[in-house]
C-alpha cells in the first residue's frame, strides 16, 4: 500500500476536505468529567489517534441536554460554558492534520436521567432503557420544538468551539432520533408515526434543517443510521434506500451506515467473530447507489488492506473503525507506510466493552489506550541490561517495549519457541493469533537477544549479572483431584497443550499411534510452531476420542469446548461452579454461550463430580441421582495459579527485580500487557 492507494486519497464532505478516507468511529469511553466535559485522559486520548494518522475523528455520544446522559460521564454540548475545554480538544487534534466532529445526541429512552436525577426519560413511545428496562415518558407534540431548538442550540456551540463538522445519530434503534426512525420502538399514532416513512423521517428531518439553518450551508453534517435494523419489526434496507434521498435534500453531507439494533450487549454494534468482517458493506453500497453524498461505512474492518478492497470496488467512499484505531492508534500510518507486519491487530475480546462496566475503556492488546499520558513515553535515563525469563504474551510485550525503550534486552524462553500459552490460546480462538504474530514479528524486528530452548533458574540469572530483571513465567495450572483422574483416558489441561505441541514424556500412557503423532511436532519442528499449523494438524490428529468431557468451566476450557465441537467431537462441560468464563465480562461470556450451543456442546455447572471411570465421568446434580457422562477422553482444565518461585528465589540476588502476567495471579492478556507497559515505562 502506497500513497496513491484509495484509502490514502484526500476526499471531501461537503466542504471540508480530508486528508484520507479513515474515519475514527464514535465510541463511549468513560474519560469525560462528570460535568460533561473533556478530561485531560481525553485530550490525550485522541491526540494520539490524530498523530496516528487518520482522517477524520468521531467523538462518541456528546448530549445536547447535560439532564439526560447515555452514561455519568458523557459530554455535553448543552451550555455555552463547555466550549473552550472544546477549543483545546480541537486545537490538539488539528495540530496533527486531523479533523474532529462530536456525535449529537439526545440519549431519548436511553437516557440515565431516572437514576442521576430522578427525571423521567423521553421517547417517542413508552419504551423500556435498552440496559435498564425503566420505561421513558412519552414525548407530547408540543415538547418536540423544543428538543429541536435544543440541537440547534448545541449545533451552534459546536461550531463555536472550532469543530470540523457534526454528526447526528439516528441508528441502532435507540437513543432518542434512533427510537423515532425505527418501528421497532416507534408506536406513535400521529404525524411522527413509526408506522410510515414520513412519520419516521419528520424529526430527523426537522432536526437536520434546524441545525443546517443554524450552522450555515458550509458547514458539513453527517447522519449515522442502521442500513438494515435485522430485527423483527424494524426497518429493512429498502426503507433506508428509500429515505436517504430525502434526507440529502435536507441538508445531510454524508451517511455513516452500520446496523442492527441496540440489546444489552450492543451485540451488533460491537460485533464479535461470529459476524463476518465488513458485515455492514452490503447496506452501505445499496445507500451509495442512491445518493450523490459519501458514504462511509463501518463493521468489522479491521484489516487495512481489506479496506481498500471496499474503496476500490466501489462498496462505500469512506472506512469507519473503531476497536482496531483501541488496538494500534498508529494504524493509518503504518499502512501508508506499508508496515503491515506491525499493526497490532483488535482480537474482539471485547475487553473494551467489558472495561466500561468498571468506569473507563481500556484495550486488552494495546495498554497506552485511555492511559496515554500516565504511561507517557521517555527515554530512559541510563541504557539497562535487562533479563526477560518467559516469553508469553507478557515476556513478549515487555521485551519489545523495553527494546523500543533503547535498553539492551536479551530474553529467555525454556520452549522452543516464542509465545507460551498465547499459540494454545491462539490455535483454539483464532482471533488471538494476529497478536500473537504481531508480538513475533517486533522481537524479530527489534534488537533483541533471544534464546529458546533455555531454561535459567536464580543461578543462571545472577551469573548473567543485569540490571534489572523481568519474571515472565506464567502461573502453575493446578488440576482438580478426582478419583479416577490416574486413568490412561484423563488429560489435565497442561499434558494435553504438551502433547499438541509435541513435548512427550517417557513413561506418559499413550498409545503408540498418539506417541507417534505427537512427536512428529518435537524436536526442531518446535521452532515452526504456528497456531494455523496446529489448528490444521489437529484436523488430522488429536490423541482423543469422538466423546470428550471437559471439567472446568474457565475461559481456557470454553475456547477449547468450542474447538473440539469444531473438530467434530461430542463435548460436554462440567463445572462445579455456577457460571462460565468468570474471567470475561458480560458480553463475551453470552458470545461464548451462543457458539456452545450453536455447537452442540453440553453445558453442565453446579454439578459435583463424584469419579471419572473409564466410560466416562459420573456426576450428580443438585437433588438428583447420580448420573454417567459418557466420555472417551476426559479434560481437566484446571486453574490457573500464581508461582512465584523464580521471582521469590531471585530476591536479593539482582539489582532490580519486576512481574509480569500469570505469575502473580491469572489475568489474561489484558493483564500481562498493562503490567508489561509499566514495567517498561518504569525501568
Amino acid at each position: 500500500m502506497n500513497t496513491l492507494s484509495p484509502l490514502f486519497e484526500p476526499i471531501r464532505i461537503g466542504s471540508l476536505e480530508l486528508r484520507n478516507r479513515l474515519v475514527m468511529s464514535p465510541m463511549e469511553t468513560g474519560y469525560g468529567t462528570r460535568d460533561g466535559l473533556p478530561s485531560p485522559r481525553t485530550l490525550a486520548y485522541y491526540e494520539a489517534r490524530a498523530k496516528g494518522g487518520v482522517g477524520l475523528i468521531t467523538l462518541g455520544a456528546c448530549t445536547i441536554d447535560p439532564q439526560h446522559k447515555e452514561v455519568p460521564t458523557s459530554l455535553h454540548f448543552g451550555s455555552k460554558d463547555v466550549i473552550d475545554a472544546h477549543r483545546e480538544l480541537v486545537a490538539r487534534v488539528h495540530a496533527h492534520g486531523a479533523r474532529i466532529q462530536p456525535q449529537l445526541i439526545h440519549a431519548g429512552p436511553d437516557s440515565l436521567s431516572p437514576l442521576l436525577s430522578a427525571t423521567p426519560s423521553l421517547g417517542p413511545s413508552v419504551i423500556p432503557h435498552y440496559l435498564t428496562g425503566t420505561p421513558c415518558r412519552e414525548l407530547a407534540l408540543d415538547e418536540i420544538p423544543k428538543l429541536v431548538a435544543q440541537f440547534r442550540a448545541a449545533a451552534h456551540r459546536v461550531r463555536e468551539a472550532g469543530y470540523d463538522g457534526i454528526e447526528l445519530h439516528a441508528a441502532h434503534g435507540y437513543l432518542l432520533l434512533g427510537s423515532f426512525l425505527t418501528p421497532w420502538r416507534n408506536r406513535r399514532s400521529d404525524a411522527y408515526t413509526g408506522r410510515t416513512l414520513a412519520g419516521r423521517l419528520r424529526l430527523i428531518l426537522e432536526v437536520v434543517r434546524a441545525i443546517k439553518s443554524e450552522t450555515g450551508a458550509d458547514f458539513p453534517l453527517t447522519l449515522r443510521v442502521s442500513g438494515y435494523e435485522r430485527v423483527p419489526g424494524g426497518r429493512p434496507l429498502d426503507d433506508t434506500q428509500r429515505m436517504a434521498p430525502e434526507l440529502v435534500a435536507a441538508g445531510v453531507d454524508a451517511f455513516h451506515v452500520s446496523g442492527g439494533v441496540i440489546d444489552p450487549l450492543t451485540t451488533q454494534m460491537v460485533a464479535s467473530s461470529d459476524f463476518e468482517d465488513g458485515h455492514n458493506v452490503a447496506a452501505a453500497a445499496a445507500v451509495k447507489r442512491v445518493v450523490d453524498v459519501p458514504v462511509m461505512v463501518v463493521g468489522r474492518i479491521h484489516d487495512p488492506r481489506f479496506a481498500e478492497q471496499i474503496l476500490r470496488d466501489g462498496h462505500a467512499d469512506l472506512i469507519v473503525m473503531g476497536r482496531p484505531l483501541l488496538a494500534d492508534a498508529e494504524l493509518p500510518a503504518k499502512a501508508r507506510a506499508g508496515r503491515f507486519r506491525e499493526i497490532r491487530r483488535c482480537i474482539s475480546c471485547q475487553n473494551c466493552i467489558d472495561s466500561l462496566e468498571k468506569g473507563r475503556m481500556s484495550c486488552a492488546v494495546n495498554p497506552f489506550t485511555g492511559r496515554e499520558a500516565e504511561l507517557a513515553w521517555q527515554p530512559p535515563g541510563r541504557r539497562k541490561r535487562v533479563v526477560v525469563v518467559g516469553a508469553g504474551p507478557g515476556g513478549l510485550e515487555a521485551a519489545r517495549l523495553l527494546a523500543r525503550r533503547g535498553h539492551q534486552v536479551a530474553l529467555y524462553e525454556k520452549q522452543g519457541h516464542l509465545g507460551g500459552a498465547l499459540v494454545m490460546a491462539a490455535m483454539v480462538h483464532a482471533e488471538n493469533e494476529p497478536f500473537l504474530e504481531f508480538l513475533r514479528g517486533e522481537i524479530e524486528r527489534l534488537a533483541i537477544d533471544v534464546h529458546l530452548g533455555h531454561a535459567l533458574d536464580a543461578d543462571a540469572i545472577a551469573a548473567l549479572a543485569p540490571d534489572a530483571v523481568v519474571v515472565a513465567t506464567g502461573g502453575r495450572v493446578v488440576a482438580p483431584t478426582i478419583p479416577g483422574d490416574d486413568l490412561p483416558n484423563v488429560f489435565t489441561g497442561t499434558r494435553l497443550r504438551a502433547l499438541i505441541s509435541g513435548r512427550v514424556e517417557d513413561a506418559d500412557p499413550l498409545p503408540a499411534w498418539q506417541r507417534a503423532g505427537a512427536r512428529l511436532l518435537s524436536g526442531r519442528v518446535q521452532r515452526l510452531v504456528r497456531p494455523n499449523r496446529l489448528r490444521a494438524l489437529s484436523k488430522l490428529w488429536m490423541p482423543l476420542g469422538r466423546r470428550v468431557a471437559i471439567v472446568g468451566a474457565d475461559l481456557a476450557a470454553i475456547e477449547l469446548a468450542e474447538f473440539l465441537a469444531a473438530r467434530g467431537r461430542s463435548v460436554s462441560v462440567l463445572a462445579t461452579g455456577d457460571g462460565i468464563a468468570p474471567e470475561v465480562g458480560p458480553k463475551r461470556r453470552a458470545e461464548h454461550m451462543l457458539r456452545l450451543d450453536r455447537s452442540g456442546v453440553s453445558v453442565n455447572t453446579g454439578v459435583e463430580i463424584e469419579r471419572i471411570a473409564r466410560e466416562g465421568v459420573l456426576l450428580r446434580c443438585a437433588r438428583g441421582a447420580p448420573t454417567l457422562v459418557a466420555a472417551d477422553s476426559v479434560i481437566l482444565a484446571g486453574s490457573v495459579e500464581p508461582d512465584t518461585e523464580l521471582l521469590d528465589s531471585l530476591r536479593g540476588r539482582v539489582a532490580e527485580i519486576h512481574a509480569v502476567g500469570d505469575c502473580t495471579g491469572l489475568g489474561l492478556i489484558r493483564k500481562a500487557t498493562e503490567e508489561a507497559a509499566r514495567v517498561a515505562c518504569a525501568l
